[in-house]
């Protein structure tokens, strides 16, 4: 019973290895380091436990046949069996040295266990001189010997045990070292297999019929696959790549080790355009052809990583700029394909590829964080650049440093807030505007918002900024005077996260009461594209907000899809047309729309309003269709708070 538990735990370990190696072969996991390497160690307890199960069934099943019948000599079995029992013990030898390796390359501190010719020599020799003894036992017989044809363990066995356990001290030891490469669970998985190895072996010396320690091994190594390899967070199977979480991983390991890397980064330029073109689903197939493209061209150091949106990074540990500038025109050329949509149209991909190398170009995490945000910025066409052409363009310094200034500005709410006047066509004067934010830093000067703004969305900050935004405006409304100016309200753009807020119009409301602030005063914009996302918190934010007093115009009419029925379910009492539609009225069938859509609004009983007014015909054209406002430069300019004060209270004179 004893022996066939025995054979039933080996099937086990070749069963549970065999099936994890199958699966990470299926998904793609080959390329890279960590995942060699831990193939590499698969392999090795898989091919260890086949030689253990074939060791034990040729004891339990041939071989006392051929002793009983004379064949063979129990203290001498036949050469096959040897092999076996040679392969088991030589592979187990190399078991602690590979999963240091292993340990060393999920770290990525691998350059540091080969660092000076000290720790080669106290790395490799005796992982060298261990395996040189096993593969001598035949002559020797001190590893293993036989007894009734059985292997059994030697009188020198003890080197093994001692080496294994000196490679495990240093492994337990990287580990410690390096703990601040490794998350949580990547340390405590990793560091737990060492105890939960040792106990097995203690059990298997106690207990003799019960050899339970490749079962053991094979199960730690599924427990690695799951908690530290991870697949499924690893790898991108939509693109067979790896995965944005192993980029950032490995990224933050790079520099934390001063670990030497090239990076080749490419965008596809058009992704927009090739959605428009050939619909989301075909997008997905022209990305992952990309994909595969680019992986067919990869050396065998190189990892590819999708980095979501179009993007890639290759990964090389390749530092030379030649070697890099050639992968980098070859992944561009690679890059670029045909896809067909249904109509037959030819959409080809653009793409931008920039070289950066660690730490060469970037000194740490957080400066490649902000390149690779602001590479479309930096780099607007197509082709192959390096970090160290970019960095030579003259806005270079403000792209880098604008997330923190963005951070800054509002930890020290040195947001200022601009008005733009509007003219009411209806009685002639100003008596609203448009409060616009601006941001004035001390090095580089005011940054324009259509910087700032993206930026800030990208970050998770656009919340803050507008929270800023609410504050400086109802600090200044509760102290207008209304009647020396003739303002009636102010206009607040309302971006899209703020809109989907749950406690938008709480918060609001009880800023408004804090600075004396009567709702009407305040009109909140909200974009035609915003308006269709979460419908359900924006209906309930804006309904709150409508019962309070406050009114909300339709901002940037004409750039999206308009839904009327969803238009009409919202109180908007004013529309703004899109400047692009004003820059329009040269055209006549714009003039046409745009009257007819005047007409239509007046009928439905919403007020219209065009922005980005720049000549006296444009105003002349829009006025003689019907808008009710109009704002832009022809009638005055964004203008910080006391220039607005006193631009009010000279044009609104009676």
């Amino acid at each position: 019973m004893a022996s066939s538990c025995i054979i039933y735990f080996d099937i086990a370990a070749v069963v549970i290895m065999a099936v994890t190696l199958l699966s990470l072969i299926l998904r793609g996991m080959t390329r890279g380091a960590t995942n060699r390497v831990y193939l590499t160690c698969m392999i090795l307890v898989l091919v260890t436990a086949v030689a253990c199960l074939a060791g034990e069934v040729y004891d339990q099943c041939i071989m006392p046949s051929l002793v009983q019948s004379g064949v063979v000599d129990p203290n001498q079995p036949p050469p096959a069996r040897d092999a076996i029992t040679l392969v088991y013990y030589a592979l187990r030898s190399l078991t602690a040295p590979m999963y240091l390796v292993l340990i060393a390359t999920v770290s990525t501190t691998t350059h540091r266990l080969n660092s000076n010719n000290f720790r080669r020599v106290c790395l490799w020799v005796p992982m060298v001189g261990t395996f040189l003894f096993v593969l001598t036992n035949p002559v020797h017989h001190l590893v293993y010997n036989y007894v009734q044809g059985v292997p059994v363990a030697g009188s020198h066995i003890w080197i093994l045990y001692a080496a294994a356990t000196y490679y495990a001290l240093i492994g337990i030891a990287w580990l410690v070292r390096w703990r601040k490469l490794l998350s949580s669970l990547e340390f405590t998985t990793l560091l737990l297999l060492y105890p939960i190895v040792f106990v097995s072996l203690i059990v298997e010396h106690e207990l003799p019929d019960l050899h339970i320690n490749m079962f053991i091994t094979s199960v730690s190594m599924l427990i690695v696959s799951a908690f530290v390899i991870r697949p499924e967070n690893r790898f991108d199977t939509l693109v067979n790549a790896a995965s944005l979480p192993a980029y950032r991983e490995m990224c933050r390991r790079a520099f934390l080790s001063d670990r030497r890397l090239c990076l080749v980064y490419l965008e596809i330029v058009n992704l927009e355009r090739l959605r428009d073109l050939v619909g989301k689903d075909e997008l997905q197939n022209i990305v992952r052809n990309v994909s595969a493209n680019l992986s067919s061209r990869l050396e065998r150091d190189d990892v590819l990583y999708y980095l979501r949106n179009g993007s890639f990074c290759i990964m090389s540990r390749n530092l030379s700029i030649d070697h890099a500038l050639r992968v980098a025109h070859q992944a561009h050329s690679e890059g670029k394909m045909r896809s067909m949509d249904s109509d037959e149209r030819s959409a080809r991909t653009m793409m931008r590829t920039c070289v950066v190398r660690i730490p060469h170009d970037v000194p740490d995490n957080d400066t490649l964080k902000a390149f690779v945000r602001r590479f479309s910025h930096l780099m607007p066409q197509t082709g192959v650049t390096t970090f160290e052409e970019l960095s030579k363009q003259e806005n270079f310094g403000l792209e880098m440093a604008l997330s923190d200034i963005v951070k800054r500005s509002i930890e020290d709410h040195s947001f200022t807030v601009y008005y733009q006047p509007i003219w009411n066509l209806a009685n002639k004067r100003f008596q609203s505007a448009e409060a616009l934010i601006r941001l004035d830093d001390p090095t580089f000067g005011q940054i324009s918002p259509a910087m700032f703004i993206p930026e800030a969305e990208q970050n998770g900050l656009i919340d803050e900024i507008g929270d800023i935004l609410f504050e400086k405006i109802c600090a200044f409304l509760g102290r207008v005077d209304y009647r020396a100016t003739g303002l009636d309200y102010l206009e607040v753009n309302l971006s899209a996260e703020q809109c989907i807020q749950p406690n938008l119009a709480s918060n609001l409301i009880a800023l408004m009461h804090e600075h004396g602030v009567e709702p009407r005063r305040m009109n909140l914009e909200i974009t035609e594209t915003s308006s269709a996302f979460s419908q359900k918190v924006i209906d309930a934010n804006v309904h709150t907000l409508s019962a309070a007093g406050v009114t909300f115009s339709l901002d940037d009419y004409g750039t999206g899809y308009s839904n009327a029925i969803r238009m009409l379910s919202l109180p908007f009492s004013v529309v703004k047309f899109d400047k692009s539609l004003v820059d329009g009225l040269g055209d006549p069938s714009v003039r046409t729309m745009l009257s007819s859509t005047i007409t239509m609004l007046h009928s439905i009983g919403k007020q219209t309003l065009a922005e980005g007014v720049e000549t006296a015909e444009q105003a002349e054209t829009l006025a003689k269709m019907g808008i009710d406002f109009i704002q832009g430069y022809h009638y005055a300019k964004p203008m910080p708070e006391d220039e607005f004060l006193a631009f009010l209270e000279e044009h609104n004179r009676a």
